[in-house]
């Protein structure tokens, strides 16, 4: 596959969900909120990275990758296993709501030993770090002895960011539209990410 039909793939997921999750939502509690906002979020996130792709801008897409894994998990966290306090810690932006605890947190509350997110964030974590804080791993893609910028990145890396981001915004999808209330669309949801997962 080269990085343009990954694009197409990917464009294909953002119309989906424009045109089926941009609905109106019942969100009676904090909790349902946030957690809306941040799945919301991320799946902006994975529009952007698209975007950003597209017009060769691979550093600011690669960043982006954390923020878009965060915005799911914290939406995760948010909906299934915050307790009152901790969205009022969360509200305050209290700087020992460690990313870590959250995905155990989730973990436990959805009865998961061990989930996706946990196998991505002990894999991918320090990389997407490095991305989003201008690490050496951001810079040593970027350069050659002769050139720097979008030249030297991996075609095969890129349509990896591209599939990583699309997985999270495909999470977040299906976490929205289980608050739409609405079986149908959730059937349809789960219908989509099955096919994206082909």
């Amino acid at each position: 596959m080269t990085i343009d039909e990954e694009l197409s793939r990917q464009l294909v997921l953002v119309k989906w969900v424009n045109k089926n999750l941009a609905c109106r939502y019942e969100l009676s509690t904090r909790n349902q909120q946030l957690a809306h906002a941040c799945h919301d979020l991320a799946i902006e996130h994975h529009a952007a990275i698209r975007l950003l792709c597209e017009a060769n801008l691979y550093g600011s897409m690669y960043s982006l990758l954390r923020v878009e894994f965060e915005a799911l998990a914290r939406g995760l966290w948010l909906r299934h296993a915050a307790s009152n306090e901790d969205i009022v810690r969360y509200e305050n932006e209290d700087p020992n709501i460690k990313f870590g605890n959250i995905l155990k947190q989730v973990e436990g509350q959805l009865g998961l030993a061990t989930s996706v997110l946990s196998r991505l964030k002990s894999r991918q974590w320090e990389i997407f770090n490095s991305f989003t804080h201008t690490g050496y791993q951001a810079l040593v893609r970027r350069v050659s002895k002769t050139h720097t910028g979008p030249v030297n990145y991996n075609d095969q890396e890129v349509i990896s960011a591209l599939r990583h981001a699309g997985v999270f915004a495909v999470f977040s999808a299906i976490e929205l539209a289980s608050m739409t209330g609405d079986q149908a669309i959730l059937e349809l949801t789960m219908a989509m990410a099955q096919k994206y997962g082909e």
